[in-house]
């Protein structure tokens, strides 16, 4: 928000620059955006273009000692910016851009090559007469993630800022279909208006399970951190979202819909142990004393190092261990 119903709109898209069709990407830019004013139906407002503001390839980012032959990426991000009026609405508005089509091999949606996308910003009504700026859209601080190594455990911060404050929590959630085959980049009022048809997941994925694997796929509603150990390799439609929360009330939702590729990495020692809770990485023992006895599920290794996180370690197997106390231990 700008100030004086101005507001600064950011679309961000991420092309895969590897295995992308190279005409498909040149033809994202510019990119049409539609704004419609909320309501019981939702009525068309503005339309227009944008070109670029920035076009990058992003390092993979991809660090590991326990990975001997890293798998090719190669991944482009373009930012588009503008700037739009949006005068006080009782039910505010929604910003859209749509564009058509996703990659022919992904297997989580049916026919994905004929599926497009739908990303969307909500600008919510004003809260009383002296609101000067009504709202800023949260923003994840971390770039998507570009490998991910079949049967390893894979860590990913997907935690977002907000520069008003709000509570934010985060989920898996609908990725939307947008555009057509026939009509790939949609503009103006051709950009359809909300509600949004979600993509058509293949069985037995959906949108809560987007990719297979053991853990499975899991968001920490609280702090954004998505844990998974893949158990199949491919590409996989996820989409996260990062609700605002304020006064009790979820005021606007960013989604950030991105492609998953899972390949086999050579890997060289993958250290882990089960996770025994719902709750990601988390081991909880119930017992009548303070003496766990640990699980070891690694592979690989020759030798071993735990560290219990009260002080004391150990350099077998599975080690048993005796703790002074209750509590979390890292």
């Amino acid at each position: 928000c700008l100030g004086n119903s101005m507001y600064e709109i950011t679309i961000t898209l991420y092309q895969d620059c590897l295995n992308g069709d190279p005409l498909a990407i040149s033809m994202d830019n510019p990119a049409f955006y539609a704004i419609y004013r909320n309501g019981i139906a939702a009525q068309f407002y503005a339309s227009g273009s944008v070109v670029a503001s920035s076009t990058e390839v992003i390092p993979p980012g991809f660090s590991n000692e326990c990975i001997t032959n890293y798998p090719n990426t190669c991944l482009k991000r373009q930012v588009f910016v503008f700037e739009a009026f949006l005068p006080p609405a009782p039910a505010g508005y929604t910003v859209v851009y749509q564009r058509c089509c996703r990659n022919d091999v992904i297997q989580n949606i049916i026919n994905p090559g004929n599926v497009g996308v739908t990303y969307s910003a909500t600008i919510p009504p004003p809260g009383d007469a002296d609101s000067f700026c009504i709202n800023n859209s949260a923003v994840f601080n971390n770039m998507p993630p570009q490998i991910i190594c079949n049967a390893n455990p894979f860590e990913y911060d997907f935690s977002a800022s907000d520069p008003d404050g709000d509570s934010l929590s985060y989920e898996l959630c609908q990725a939307y279909r947008g555009g057509s085959p026939y009509n790939a980049k949609p503009a103006n009022n051709e950009i359809s208006s909300p509600p949004f048809p979600p993509v058509p997941y293949l069985p037995p994925f959906s949108a809560e399970m987007p990719m297979s694997g053991f853990p499975p796929l899991q968001i920490n509603p609280e702090t954004g951190q998505m844990t998974i150990t893949p158990n199949a390799v491919g590409r996989y439609v996820v989409s996260v979202c990062v609700n605002e929360w304020r006064n009790g009330s979820i005021i606007n939702t960013v989604m950030r819909d991105v492609q998953f590729v899972v390949t086999n990495c050579s890997k060289a020692v993958v250290a882990n142990i089960p996770q025994l809770s719902d709750q990601p990485n988390t081991y909880i023992v119930e017992c009548d004393g303070f003496t766990v006895h640990f699980i070891n599920t690694s592979t690989g290794g020759f030798d071993y190092f735990w560290d219990f996180g009260d002080g004391n370690f150990s350099t077998e197997f599975e080690p048993v261990h005796t703790y002074a106390d209750t509590g979390i231990y890292s």
